[in-house]
């Protein structure tokens, strides 16, 4: 942890902790950063300083712009000292989760869409109330404000949505004479005829996961739960979803024979940028790794990222949501909550999106010069409108894990789909008595 000293010359002092807390961060970038300046506020410690522990589950190029957004929010906000913390995004829920019950853990937590409710029942985070964040909520886009809503409260603070849309390789599709799939038959019949063993390329590469399993599930009209929130998983639409991608890998082999049972996202994204995969779904963040692959570094253009092919009923995405949310226990709230509008200002929104190609929470960013002149963007943007409805429920986030591992046994050949969809409703009812 890197601080500030009390000296009698408090300006000397500042500069050289600033300093020392920039050379650092520089030369050792993994280090917990603590960003702050002087002054005064609620819960302030010994040096008049209130100091904000932030968990931040963030990575790559958006992890890396943390740091001089919160060197701004201090100067703007004398008096708080955000000390930022690094988090495994996998492993931070249940953490803060223990540390919460144990009465330490962070103030603020950078939290998944799919933590919400859990932590709500909880008990882990505190409520929002919609005075203290009215201007925001005018602004917020529909699909955040929906995330951040339950029991008829406010939880969060969302800080970007997203959405998959389908990557593909231009030059692939030339060269082969293929347009564009719109439908799951073009889209099939696209993915075999880019298939080309003798030059070990491969039309499609299937991610095994419950997210991203999503567009054919409900392409072919699955839902997850009934009405009456009972799970409606074991149905015909989820059989044509996984025999569909069962024929793509036996019956049309334009999948790439390769282990998915484990590093599947990693062996993913390095076949599609390497140019051995022509088409993958995938969501905005993706997109700097991908152009920075063999098959597009030099043309950038060769990417081509194009709406998912409707099924049956019609094209479907699945949305997520990060947001900050503020600890039950924080003895800090008015810092926090004024943190937490920081990263929901325009400013921060429209860096946060142009850094990472993530899609802002805020509707008046979507209008910013830059987001409508990026080729990229403007796909997703289109996607996030196409989305079909579904019938929610406050498990929804935990049938993804269990649903990616019958999805893993299915492809690998180990279980049938129907077995599969029997041994996940016995599995789920086991755990959700």
């Amino acid at each position: 942890m890197i601080s500030k000293s009390s000296t009698s010359d408090t300006s000397v002092t500042s500069v050289r902790s600033i300093l020392l807390c920039l050379t650092l961060a520089l030369l050792l970038p993994g280090l917990l950063l603590t960003v702050g300046c002087s002054g005064s506020s609620d819960g302030a410690g010994a040096a008049g300083t209130v100091t904000v522990e932030f968990w931040n589950t963030m990575e790559g190029a958006e992890a890396r712009a943390m740091p001089a957004i919160i060197k701004e929010f201090c100067a703007a906000n004398p008096g708080i000292e955000i000390k930022e913390v690094a988090v495994d995004f996998y492993k931070a829920r249940e953490k803060f989760k223990e540390s919460i019950k144990a009465g330490s853990g962070p103030d603020i937590l950078r939290a998944d869409r799919f933590w919400l409710n859990d932590f709500v029942s909880s008990d882990c985070i505190a409520e929002i109330s919609a005075k203290e964040v009215a201007e925001e909520l005018e602004d917020m886009v529909p699909i955040a404000r929906g995330v951040i809503t339950v029991n008829e409260k406010l939880w969060a603070m969302p800080i970007s949505v997203d959405c998959l849309a389908m990557f593909y390789n231009k030059s692939h599709l030339a060269e082969k004479g293929v347009k564009v799939p719109e439908n799951f038959d073009e889209f099939s019949a696209a993915a075999a005829t880019l298939t080309d063993p003798n030059l070990g390329r491969y039309g499609f590469f299937i991610y095994p996961n419950g997210w991203y399993f999503e567009p054919f599930f409900f392409g072919f009209g699955g839902q997850y739960f009934s009405t009456d929130g009972s799970l409606a998983i074991n149905s015909d639409s989820a059989r044509k979803a996984m025999e569909f991608l069962l024929h793509l890998k036996d019956g049309l082999k334009a999948v790439p024979p390769v282990n998915l049972r484990s590093n599947v996202y990693q062996t993913m994204m390095g076949s599609f940028g390497n140019g051995q995969v022509s088409m993958i779904f995938s969501g905005p963040w993706a997109i700097r790794n991908v152009i920075a692959g063999s098959a597009f570094k030099d043309n950038n253009e060769n990417l081509g990222i194009a709406p998912l092919p409707q099924g049956p009923h019609g094209s479907f995405s699945p949305t997520g949501c990060q947001t900050l949310v503020i600890a039950r226990t924080t003895k800090k709230r008015s810092a926090a909550i004024k943190f937490i509008r920081h990263m929901f200002s325009p400013e921060v929104q429209k860096r946060l999106t142009m850094i990472n190609f993530g899609l802002p929470a805020r509707r008046t960013v979507f209008g910013a010069p830059e987001l409508k002149k990026d080729p990229y963007l403007q796909t997703f943007i289109r996607q996030l409108q196409t989305s079909r409805k579904v019938i929610n429920s406050p498990l929804r986030g935990e049938i993804y894990a269990p649903l990616g591992e019958k999805l893993k046994q299915v492809l690998n050949g180990d279980l049938s789909p129907q077995y599969a969809l029997n041994d996940l409703v016995n599995e789920w009812k086991a755990t959700h008595r």
